[in-house]
């Protein structure tokens, strides 16, 4: 098999050559990896480069917190008040598909005075995780939780709903940047230009992660809780193995 020299970079997307072959009585597939040898002297490079954007999504669990002196009733309150938070995410604009249950939990609490254990009563406990795709009513969404009943809160967490775009432009810096470096590297060498021999693409992930918020009530007088999205940094991360040549 010919490996095919690569003369550009715009016209490689595959750079380690694969062939399989199925076995048609066992059904069992053989795939063979073929070592692309190199005449030069060879520069490996893995390069990074991101492009800041604007947020679209802000994820954030709320929950409720309910004591009474029995599991039922326990149970009982936070029902009606977690559906009472569920349904206020839905009168905000809140898609069902982006509310997700997240923890269930019933516990005992106790007191402790004079090293002797008291029982409190039981705690029932209800998280969910949504997303809200309209940003500009974040802070306004957060005061109406509050009212209706919620008692915890974390996040937001910001993202991107579909960053393909912004993932490839991030690889079109990388190329850039690989390309001028290793040329830049082989004429110190005394070489003219150089091939691409082999690229590999890592994963990576931008985001951040969910701060903690005080939930209090808010007075109809009071501006909403402000908010600050800022910007995103979606990367791209190649590995390259260039060859310099003549």
């Amino acid at each position: 098999m010919r490996v095919p020299r690569l003369s550009s970079p715009s016209t490689t997307s595959v750079f380690r050559a694969r062939r399989a072959t199925a076995a048609l009585a066992s059904g069992e597939a053989m795939a063979t990896q073929v070592n692309i040898t190199a005449a030069n002297p060879v520069i490996d490079l893995t390069i990074t480069e991101s492009v800041d954007t604007k947020p679209d999504i802000a994820t954030f669990s709320t929950g409720v917190q309910t004591m009474a002196p029995t599991a039922t009733e326990a149970v009982r309150a936070n029902n009606v008040q977690m559906a009472s938070v569920v349904a206020r995410l839905k009168k905000l604009g809140i898609a069902e598909r982006d509310i997700q249950t997240t923890q269930i939990s019933l516990n005992q609490q106790f007191d402790y005075r004079d090293g002797q254990q008291i029982f409190k009563g039981y705690q029932a406990s209800n998280m969910v995780t949504s997303k809200l795709r309209d940003l500009k009513k974040l802070g306004a969404f957060l005061d109406a939780l509050a009212v209706d009943g919620a008692t915890s809160f974390n996040g937001p967490t910001f993202s991107i709903d579909d960053d393909s775009a912004f993932r490839g432009a991030a690889r079109d810096k990388v190329w850039a940047t690989a390309m001028n470096r290793a040329q830049n590297l082989a004429r110190k060498a005394g070489y003219t230009d150089v091939r691409v021999l082999r690229v590999e693409e890592t994963d990576s992930q931008g985001g951040g992660y969910p701060r903690p918020m005080v939930m209090r009530a808010m007075d109809a007088s009071e501006k909403s809780t402000p908010i600050a999205p800022g910007e995103l940094s979606v990367a791209a991360t190649l590995s390259f193995t260039f060859e310099m040549v003549k």
